[in-house]
């Protein structure tokens, strides 16, 4: 195996066995007694983060990126640091001429993101959370619209940055949310989740189409929020890892 191929089969298997993967975040008790949500938006509004690397300097910026993930790696930085830097450099001044050719776009993403309805992504969170299961029965999911809820999902924060200007258009959405119980305010857990988006039109097309681009993002929220119930119902592990591809029609799928 070649040494670059070697380092990355070891990342991966890092991977596999650490991070990559959530718990449940419910304890089963807590699912037979939480059966009604309510989301509360405490955010007030998305805030948008410029990409480092879109930039003249995205090169140096890159290598130093790069170099720093290695050495925050412990034992495996002896062998990601050179491999680190050097991916950084190279993407790092890719995304810098990039940026040079669309020089207003970070702001013209910014008024996209803040013209979308923010609130796709709370719709369909609560949604998400209040269809039946199996855990809860019947009587009392039928009276969740009328009755006061069990639990409380609290969004504190929503952050949104822009990957490179390359190709396809990319971004991501990270979402820092708590769960807390209605009545008691217990704290049922604490977590972030963070989704990836990559639209079927290219950068220059999807800049030149707003509205387009808006009902995107709020498609986008929306599949967010389904991602977070997922994530908060699972009984299981699930991936951390949450990509989102839209297609010709517009629509938002996993992939």
């Amino acid at each position: 195996m070649r040494p670059l191929a070697a380092t990355a089969s070891a990342v991966i298997t890092v991977c596999l066995f650490t991070a990559c993967a959530r718990g449940p975040l419910l304890a089963p008790d807590d699912r037979k007694q939480v059966c009604r949500f309510a989301v509360d938006e405490k955010f007030g509004a998305a805030a948008f983060h410029a990409n480092i690397f879109s930039s003249s300097a995205g090169g140096l910026v890159g290598a130093g990126a790069g170099a720093l993930g290695g050495l925050q790696g412990g034992l495996l930085a002896i062998f990601t640091v050179p491999i680190g830097a050097a991916i950084g450099a190279v993407g790092g001044t890719a995304c810098g001429v990039a940026s040079l050719e669309h020089p207003t776009a970070e702001a013209e993403f910014e008024k996209f993101l803040h013209d979308a309805d923010a609130s796709a992504l709370k719709r369909a969170l609560e949604a998400a959370l209040n269809s039946p299961r199996a855990e809860c029965g019947q009587a009392r999911m039928a009276g969740s619209a009328t009755m006061d809820p069990d639990a409380v999902i609290e969004i504190e924060k929503l952050d949104v940055g822009m990957s490179c200007l390359l190709g396809q258009q990319e971004y991501w959405i990270a979402v820092q949310w708590r769960t807390i119980t209605a009545k008691a305010g217990r704290a049922l857990n604490w977590t972030t989740t963070r989704c990836t988006q990559t639209s079927f039109r290219s950068v220059d097309d999807w800049f030149g189409n707003p509205d387009q681009a808006r009902k995107e993002i709020e498609r986008v929220l929306a599949k967010t929020g389904q991602r977070m119930a997922a994530e908060l119902l699972s009984q299981e592990q699930i991936p951390l890892e949450c990509k989102l591809r839209s297609d010709e029609t517009g629509e938002v799928h996993v992939r």
